[in-house]
């Protein structure tokens, strides 16, 4: 807790500076940085997206969901951000949502998948890792690159590379990392595979039987520990790819089916006896 509370409030004081940009129409009024979510464990396996879902914060008619809610919000206020970057106990509450997110009944099921089943945590499995509380797989927690929520997909936010690229954007997910120890990361998107170093130059393969899957394994070198950067998205329908076909005819849509995503998560543990 001595070491997450510095890492929440810089992420609570970027997000005050950026509440004074243009792109301040973009954010939820009283949402807080989601740093992570998944209980912090040694030898942990960390995914990483790209920034929170709007649809955890905001009901479907796009108004907050305050009423019974599950996610850290500020209280209401001109300088709320201000008032609760103060107030250590709501901090503390913060962080205890962060490391019991995958033991609530709110879990964005939509996007990590349920225990035991596809997108995102069936990959996992595959790798023998799985967000939910269980003794038979590696712990796993998920980072975003951007930690704040916005009301629109990222994808279609105007000048969305100067929030992802910004040097405290990259800083913060540093020291994030550095917090969490893990001894793997997973990095979920080709667009996001470009902007680790570490990949650079690393070989594409592609999953057998699975051409559109390709991926690249390198070494995440400020930790030490291999880095596995995915061309695909195991948590969307399509996995970012499309709704067309392979090169053999394969529909992309066949990608996202639960034994698919575990053959793809055994195939890259495998190749490289991660």
């Amino acid at each position: 807790m001595e070491d997450a509370i510095p890492l929440l409030k810089r992420a609570v004081q970027y997000q005050i500076e950026l509440s004074h940009t243009p792109f301040r129409e973009e954010f939820i009024d009283g949402a807080v940085p989601m740093l992570w979510q998944g209980e912090r464990q040694a030898g942990n396996i960390v995914t990483i997206g790209t920034n929170p879902t709007a649809k955890e914060f905001l009901t479907t008619d796009l108004t907050i969901a305050k009423d019974g809610q599950s996610q850290p919000f500020t209280d209401a206020g001109e300088h709320a951000l201000e008032h609760y970057l103060k107030n250590d106990h709501k901090l503390k509450q913060t962080i205890d949502y962060y490391d019991t997110y995958f033991k609530r009944d709110t879990t964005y099921r939509q996007w990590f998948g349920k225990p035991n089943g596809a997108k995102l945590e069936g990959f996992l499995n595959g790798m023998g890792a799985s967000f939910y509380p269980t003794n038979s797989y590696t712990s796993a927690v998920h980072v975003d690159y951007f930690p704040l929520a916005t009301r629109r997909q990222m994808g279609k936010i105007k000048g969305k590379d100067t929030l992802l690229d910004a040097t405290e954007t990259r800083d913060l997910l540093t020291r994030t990392l550095d917090f969490l120890q893990p001894d793997l990361v997973v990095v979920l998107g080709l667009e996001h595979c470009g902007r680790f170093r570490d990949l650079s130059g690393c070989k594409v393969e592609s999953v057998e039987g699975y051409p559109s899957a390709r991926y690249q394994i390198g070494c995440y070198q400020r930790l030490g520990v291999p880095l596995i950067g995915l061309h695909f998205k195991p948590s969307e329908v399509f996995l970012g790819l499309g709704g067309g076909a392979d090169e053999n005819g394969r529909n992309h849509g066949t990608y996202a089916g639960e034994e698919a995503l575990r053959f793809m998560g055994e195939s890259i543990a495998a190749s490289e006896n991660l």
